[in-house]
């Protein structure tokens, strides 16, 4: 299996993070700033105007007093060229859905990643109200960065700090792992210190996934790990039991696999993850290649 870093594909320079003004959303928007700085990206926090009456647009963090935070504790320094370089937008929509907005605005701007809050749901609870983020990251097809309301952050709010050392990226006989593999090999860019660890975790019987399929690269560190039993139930566990600061998958919404429409795996990961999930959209006739 190949893997050409040197791709044509479009890096990340315009980030769009919806957010219900929630404390759960504020999470997200640490994630989703500190990644446009770093980035150099244009950012959008775009808020669609609901039905309660606690919506506060104007007490939600701004922009400019968070990087002023952020300065102070001294952790930007590397990156004030890139912040220079980026563009900041803060818009509110006479729009109640808002999946409804941030598609509207998705549609009119070159958007290429989604930063999103989510709160982890099962069962019956899932059924009766489903994820508005699941839902925006299924019609969008963009790169998508769910944060979830609990657990591990690899981002500081206090400080903007970014700790993302530990990706685990989960791999399967369906789905073409390589453009996750690219995404997280690219986390190196974002830090001090580019060094990172990717542990492909394969669940079930099958070809096994051998360490000479991944390329070979000063900064990053691969681990291989076979596993068998309940794949969703193996992702989580492996993520508690490395530490992992993300997962990333490669995700195609509607096909078998990971991430199919109702049930799959991507969405149960998203409804039990210890840490943020990133969806990597893929075609859905992407399979693995040899």
């Amino acid at each position: 299996m190949s893997l050409l870093f040197d791709s044509d594909e479009r890096r990340i320079d315009f980030v769009l993070h919806p957010t219900d003004l929630s404390q759960a959303a504020e999470r997200a928007f640490h994630h989703a700033l500190a990644l446009a700085i770093r980035h150099g990206a244009q950012f959008t926090l775009l808020h669609a105007m609901g039905r309660r009456a606690t919506d506060n647009w104007a007490d939600f963090p701004s922009v400019r007093s968070k990087l002023a935070e952020w300065r102070s504790a001294g952790t930007t320094q590397e990156f004030e060229a890139r912040i220079r370089q980026a563009s900041v937008n803060k818009i509110e929509v006479d729009i109640r859905d808002p999946v409804a907005a941030s598609m509207q605005y998705i549609e009119r701007n070159s958007v290429n990643m989604v930063v999103l809050a989510t709160v982890g749901r099962s069962g019956l609870a899932r059924l009766i109200r489903p994820s508005r983020a699941e839902q925006l990251a299924r019609e969008s097809r963009l790169l998508t960065l769910f944060v979830p309301e609990g657990g591990r952050t690899f981002v500081n709010g206090a400080t903007g700090a970014v700790t993302l050392r530990r990706i685990l990226l989960p791999v399967d006989s369906f789905t073409d792992p390589r453009p996750a593999m690219l995404q997280a090999v690219r986390v190196a860019e974002l830090m001090d210190d580019p060094a990172i660890e990717i542990t492909l975790l394969h669940v079930g019987e099958g070809e096994e996934t051998k360490l000479t399929d991944v390329p070979q690269l000063p900064f990053c560190k691969w681990h291989v790990v076979e596993r068998s039993g309940d794949v969703v139930g193996q992702i989580l566990s492996m993520a508690d039991e490395i530490e992992a600061d993300a997962i990333y998958m490669s995700t195609a919404w509607s096909k078998a696999g990971f991430g199919r429409v109702e049930g799959g795996v991507t969405e149960r990961v998203l409804a039990g993850a210890p840490c943020p999930v990133v969806a990597v959209p893929i075609d859905r006739d992407a399979t693995t290649s040899g």
